[in-house]
């Protein structure tokens, strides 16, 4: 009976007690404490926290807390009044701390936040807490919060230097603990950008996050791909120390496009590992690998956004690099159709604003480059952009047994953009640059030399080839002829080009072309043709503003039942449609004599290396070697050599000598061949695209 009467009493006491609590509970005024909890915040942060709706109380154990309307204020140079604004705030709170003025809360939950995170011009974030006396950090303790819930909140990133500005879409961020010691359990699905995120991992304790060091140890997707974390910030309040490595991979790096508001071609898988710091205050990408199809490349990447426009240092190397494999293949855009206005020359408006947004130090190494069908080897680029302007200083490779060498400006902070390039080809392999060019298909040829000057306004390729200023030489051997190439080109030539060749082409003994253009006028000083059943010579020009032709191709049979058929043509028309016609009146003698005019007429070229054939004291029987000694002497001091040897590495000189070189040649030629318009069309579609 002792027994029983204590238990009862002792069940008393405690149901008396729960009860008194209770009691107690009822009876507090919670609004009341509005005032200390924004009064503790104001000393630690040095900041207003204004809790503007009633507290509503769930009465229990562990009192359950609501308020609605909250807000936080921002720093005083933040671009906005408040950083923080939520709908409603609920909060589990520990009773009997508080009773003692202590607030430690078990569970906080945010629900609808708008959070402004952003840095003023010197970067510094409104993150950074400090009091109105101090300007420093205070002492005064923060409410003890033990776990976090964050739902359907928006979280903007604005940077103070740029002035851009990103969104985070909060579906729902949990931190709660893992461990004895403090450290949080972190769990995250939302959007950046409209871009699905999730990350799950393990992070420092909610004093880390502004205190330091911060640890960092997470998994999740981004964009459709697989990416890890893991690392340190030694200051997360300046967002300074910054020690990560990071892993990306995915099964196509075109959901990646999304990140930057860009939509990007079909793309395949992709792989991504690299170590992010940030000394001296620039976000450094070291050890930079990776793989996307194919290619493969390493190297780094240093972003400065403390300097407008944004500065990047990259230098990037390959062993293998496909431009298939970026969703580039070139020759495809020749299937498009045509401007649809009677033109050949594209008068959609090239943007080369993007130039101004960036400025940077750019350095590549590609030991096998794919570019289609063609094949470049030990590819060497540099090129520098400021203020718009992109230089290339740089851009060398092997192609077959020959080089290929380039170098350009391109203007994009002028009005129009201005583009300047030159081309070197030397003894390389002509099927795959003449595939390059767009010529693959009319012409094919063993070994060829080429330069190319060009110099023009950028606003669209019909621009550029109106107000061209510049030159295209080309040397080729042996090779051939599309028959419907030669066919459209020489007409009533047709029997006399093709002989000696097969159903499908004609057989070209060798090439000599020389092309020069003033303010886009282009004309031939030097076109000649032999083959086995012909020689020809071109002479006239193309009007690249109107993309009508003026030319004239006169002939010498090698074959005297065929002699009849050698007669001048002529080619006007358009470059959509051309008109090919005989000129019987201006025939010229089929003699031996023709092949000495035509070396006579050249200017330019050295066809012996090529064709192996040599020179002699007469015409010799391949005019092109006649052509290639006539053409030594006049190359002497030209236009195209001041351009070609004495442009220095930074591309400066480019104009003057492209407009030397048309000069030189515009009192001598008014007429060119249509395969002149469509070698100038291709190389300015290969240099800066449709």
């Amino acid at each position: 009976m002792r027994i029983k009467r204590l238990l009862t009493g002792a069940a008393i006491v405690v149901v008396g007690g729960v009860a008194a609590m209770f009691a107690i509970i009822q009876s507090i005024d919670f609004n009341s404490y509005k005032d200390l909890v924004a009064q503790q915040v104001k000393a630690a942060t040095g900041r207003d926290l204004v809790l503007a709706g009633n507290v509503k109380v769930a009465i229990s154990l562990i009192p359950h807390l609501e308020i609605d309307q909250v807000s936080f204020r921002n720093a005083d140079w933040g671009s906005e009044p408040q950083m923080l604004k939520l709908e409603k705030l609920e909060a589990d709170v520990a009773l009997i701390p508080l009773l003692s003025s202590q607030i430690q809360i078990k569970q906080v939950r945010l629900v609808g936040a708008d959070i402004l995170l952003e840095t003023n011009k010197d970067g510094l974030g409104n993150w950074v807490m400090g009091t109105p006396s101090t300007g420093g950090t205070s002492s005064a303790p923060l409410p003890q919060i033990s776990q976090v819930a964050i739902e359907k909140a928006t979280l903007r990133w604005k940077n103070g230097v740029t002035g851009k500005m990103r969104t985070l879409a909060v579906d729902k961020l949990s931190l709660s603990p893992s461990d004895a010691v403090g450290n949080l359990a972190i769990a995250f699905d939302g959007k950046v950008d409209m871009v699905p995120v999730n990350l799950k991992g393990i992070t420092g304790t909610l004093a880390s996050f502004t205190q330091g060091p911060l640890p960092i140890n997470a998994t999740g997707q981004i964009a459709g791909g697989d990416l890890a974390v893991k690392g340190e910030v030694a200051d997360p309040a300046s967002l300074k120390g910054i020690a990560l490595e990071l892993t990306l991979s995915g099964k196509s790096a075109s959901d990646l496009g999304a990140l930057f508001g860009a939509t990007l071609r079909p793309l395949g898988a992709y792989q991504i590992r690299t170590r992010l710091a940030n000394p001296d205050g620039k976000f450094a990408f070291e050890g930079l690998a990776g793989k996307l199809g194919g290619t493969d490349f390493t190297g780094h990447i240093a972003l400065d956004p403390a300097k407008t426009p944004l500065a990047i240092d990259a230098a990037l190397a390959s062993s293998h690099l496909d431009l298939a494999d970026f969703g580039v293949k070139p020759g495809e855009d020749k299937k498009s159709a045509a401007p649809g206005d009677g033109k050949v020359f594209s008068a959609e408006p090239w943007d080369l604003t993007a130039l101004q947004s960036v400025d940077g130090q750019f350095r590549l190494n590609v030991q096998r480059a794919i570019l289609g069908a063609t094949t470049l080897d030990n590819l060497v680029g540099e090129a520098t952009l400021e203020k718009g302007t992109l230089k290339i200083t740089t851009l060398t490779a092997g192609l077959g047994e020959g080089t290929l060498g380039a170098a350009a400006n391109l203007n994009g902070a002028a009005t129009p953009a201005a583009i300047e390039a030159r081309l070197r080809a030397n003894n390389v392999d002509g099927a795959p640059l003449l595939d390059a060019m767009g010529m693959g298909g009319a012409v094919t040829a063993g070994r060829l030399n080429l330069e190319a000057v060009v110099q023009g306004p950028g606003a669209s390729l019909r621009g550029l080839m109106a107000g061209l200023n510049g030159g295209i030489h080309l040397e080729m051997g042996e090779g051939a002829i599309n028959n419907d190439f030669a066919r459209l080109m020489f007409a009533d030539l047709f029997q006399l080009v093709t002989f000696g060749g097969t159903a499908n082409g004609a057989k070209v003994n060798c090439m000599v072309t020389d092309f020069a253009a003033v303010d886009g006028i282009a004309g031939a000083k030097t076109l000649v043709l032999d083959t086995p059943g012909v020689t020809v010579v071109g002479t006239g020009d193309v009007n690249l503003r109107n993309e009508t032709l003026h030319l004239k191709f006169d002939s010498h049979s090698k074959q005297t039942n065929l002699a009849n058929l050698a007669v001048p043509i002529n080619v006007g028309g358009t470059l959509v449609s051309p008109s090919v016609s005989p000129d019987a009146m201006g025939a010229v003698d089929n003699t031996a004599n023709f092949a000495a005019r035509a070396a006579n007429e050249a200017t330019f070229g050295a066809l012996s290396s090529l064709t192996g054939l040599g020179g002699g004291s007469g015409p010799g029987s391949n005019p092109c070697v006649g052509a290639a000694e006539a053409g030594a002497k006049a190359k002497q001091s030209s236009a195209g050599e001041k351009i070609m040897n004495g442009l220095s590495t930074t591309g400066e000189g480019i104009g003057q000598g492209a407009q030397e070189l048309g000069k030189d040649a515009v009192d001598a030629t008014k007429k060119a061949g249509e395969s002149a318009g469509q070698a100038i069309d291709d190389l300015g579609k290969s240099l800066f695209g449709d």
